[in-house]
């Protein structure tokens, strides 16, 4: 199991990841109101890190961070890291990702391009995706389509991947709580004729979010996608 001295080490790398993308920006770019550029972060515990279904940290817990950068016009650049269970002699996933969102009337727009890096590692694990996605809401419930294409690669075992998914989620009244379902189906290098899927229930108060997803998957081959309830605590800043 991931032991605390390597969650801490992975948090700090975490935030180093965080400065250096805040470091591509001029010093005092956000000193003004009027600035086109905003900066989001969040900080996570998670009793379990997940990816499409499957255990990433051996059903342990993992500390997670996200650092954004985004422009007035749409453009954004990320970077997110977690905790997990060595991986080819890696302990931390680190990705980096940019790309555009925008608004076609009443419809929301997502492109981009991933990239999954693990520090540390002996072999050639990196690989990157493109993303799209299409959003938008029926009364109160939001939903969002989307797919993530992995081409051929040496992360990848020179195949491709590709990931399709449908996200939902509706208030509950006028309640701080929410509910949240996704579905999705991946084949290729990382999954043959997988299924994964999600029902949630969400509080948050202030900048913190709680939440607790019910997580199951189908085809997967392997016990890391096995049935669990995990938990997670975040802040964003």
């Amino acid at each position: 199991m991931t032991n605390l001295k390597s969650k801490l080490l992975s948090a700090t790398l975490i935030a180093t990841g965080a400065a250096s993308l805040a470091a591509i920006t001029a010093p005092g770019a956000y000193a003004q109101d009027s600035s086109p550029f905003s900066l989001n972060a969040s900080a996570t515990l998670t009793t379990d890190y997940r990816f499409r279904g499957l255990s990433l940290s051996n059903k342990d817990t993992a500390l997670q961070g996200s650092f954004s950068i985004n422009h007035e016009s749409g453009f954004y650049l990320s970077t997110w890291g977690s905790s997990i269970e060595s991986y080819n002699g890696a302990e931390l996933e680190l990705d980096i990702y940019g790309g555009y969102a925008g608004q076609i009337g009443e419809i929301s727009t997502n492109v981009g391009f991933y990239a999954y890096t693990y520090p540390g590692a002996t072999a050639n694990t990196d690989y990157y995706e493109v993303y799209g996605s299409v959003g938008g809401s029926l009364d109160v419930v939001s939903w969002t389509v989307g797919a993530n294409y992995a081409f051929d690669q040496d992360g990848t075992g020179s195949q491709d991947n590709i990931y399709v998914y449908l996200n939902t989620s509706a208030p509950i009244g006028d309640t701080p709580f929410s509910v949240a379902g996704n579905i999705a189906y991946e084949d290729g290098a990382f999954g043959t004729d997988k299924w994964d899927w999600l029902l949630g229930l969400s509080y948050g108060f202030e900048q913190f979010s709680l939440s607790v997803n019910y997580i199951d998957t189908a085809n997967t081959g392997s016990s890391a996608g096995d049935a669990g309830v995990i938990a997670m605590l975040s802040a964003s800043f």
